[in-house]
């Protein structure tokens, strides 16, 4: 019998790309204070729909959750804060943004969701909604994206961090981290490949859209059970029919759950295992490495070199790449042309997209280094 062909997946037209949906919301934000009237604008709505159901998001119940009374309480506040995760549905972050990072977003928007139709396990930060609200009589005008929570988990986090590159060359842990990153982490060999073939993708889109200054938002849970006693069955990779990705098959462990096969090993002695571990396809979620520790010099932060002698922790790792809103405009390129008259040193790091994305490469190479039997490997 022939086949019937495939169905033409949908494409969003250049309209979709311009489109905006205009309406009125009516909200109580109090128990004391009555209905408030917003002007609620929609941006790109056919366009960010598909971006939900990239990520397997129900467009009702995502609705139901970005339009509710917590919402809309944080958009008027008076307090600084510039993001809200979501009590009752802790999927989302609503990120106020300024008027120029909706700019660049509106910018990159047609390319990033084709980046995003391409490799769906990318690590880059998903949008699922661009707003602009303001009460009526107002005239107060809030911008915000929703975003997907990298962080979000059911086991904790125990430290994060988040990595970005200094102008001068060097990785550093920017405000509200927790504290510097002084560890390196050892991936399964097939994981780290793949882990850093995507961020290699990702860095290529935002070269290529002229964006520089992201960094790496990496959450750390600390396993108290060895891996040991965690995986059991072994690794194995399968080709995604039209992707460029690949996905990993799981096998259960020895409480029924599933399990991340990152490490071919097997025991006996499963007494002591708190870790719970979930597989999950998607890149940055739930991944098991071994953090080393690793000395510093001089705060430098990319001088991951020899281990201390202690251990090994067993972690998982939730990540990706965040602040992609900037971009590389012209008063940067003023700025870096003038940082580099102003200075001989060969360290000074541009703001210049492609070079901001080598050095990010680079460093993030020596967090996820190569294991010794790799080294081997090549060197035969």
């Amino acid at each position: 019998m022939e086949e019937k062909p495939a169905l033409r997946e949908w494409e969003p037209s250049d309209l979709d790309f311009v489109s905006t949906s205009n309406f009125s919301l009516q909200c109580s934000i109090g128990s004391h204070t009555a209905n408030a009237k917003f002007e609620w604008v929609d941006y790109r709505p056919a366009v960010f729909r598909k971006l939900q159901e990239f990520g397997e998001i129900d467009n009702d119940d995502y609705t139901d959750s970005i339009r509710g009374h917590e919402t809309l309480k944080f958009l008027i506040s008076p307090e600084k804060a510039t993001s809200l995760c979501l009590q009752h549905d802790d999927r989302f972050i609503i990120k106020i943004l300024s008027k120029s990072e909706m700019k660049v977003l509106l910018e990159i928007l047609p390319k990033y969701f084709h980046h995003l139709k391409k490799y769906r396990r990318s690590l880059l930060p998903k949008f699922y909604g661009l707003y602009v609200v303001k009460p009526q009589g107002g005239k107060k005008v809030v911008r915000f994206v929703v975003v997907g929570n990298i962080l979000r988990s059911d086991i904790s986090i125990h430290k994060k961090f988040n990595l970005g590159i200094s102008p001068q060359g060097r990785l550093v842990s920017k405000a509200g981290a927790e504290e510097d990153l002084n560890v390196a982490f050892h991936l399964h060999a097939a994981v780290r490949h793949q882990l850093l073939r995507q961020i290699k993708h990702d860095c290529s889109f935002l070269k290529e859209v002229g964006v520089t200054e992201y960094s790496l938002l990496l959450g750390m849970h600390v396993c108290s059970a060895p891996f040991e006693a965690v995986f059991q069955g072994h690794y194995t990779t399968t080709h995604k029919e039209g992707s460029d990705d690949t996905e990993k098959k799981t096998s259960d462990g020895p409480d029924g759950t599933q399990c991340d096969p990152a490490e071919d090993m097997t025991t006996d002695d499963n007494s002591g295992l708190s870790c719970p571990i979930e597989f999950e396809s998607e890149l940055g979620i739930r991944m098991t490495a071994r953090a080393v520790n690793t000395h510093r010099k001089e705060g430098n932060l990319a001088s991951l070199c020899h281990p201390r002698k202690r251990p090994p922790d067993n972690v998982i790792l939730h990540l990706g790449i965040v602040n992609i809103l900037q971009g590389h405009s012209k008063l940067k390129h003023v700025e870096h042309v003038f940082r580099s008259l102003q200075s001989d040193s060969p360290m000074i790091l541009a703001v210049n997209p492609k070079v901001y994305s080598t050095h990010f490469e680079e460093f993030l190479c020596k967090i996820f280094p190569e294991s010794e039997a790799e080294k081997i490997m090549k060197e035969l």
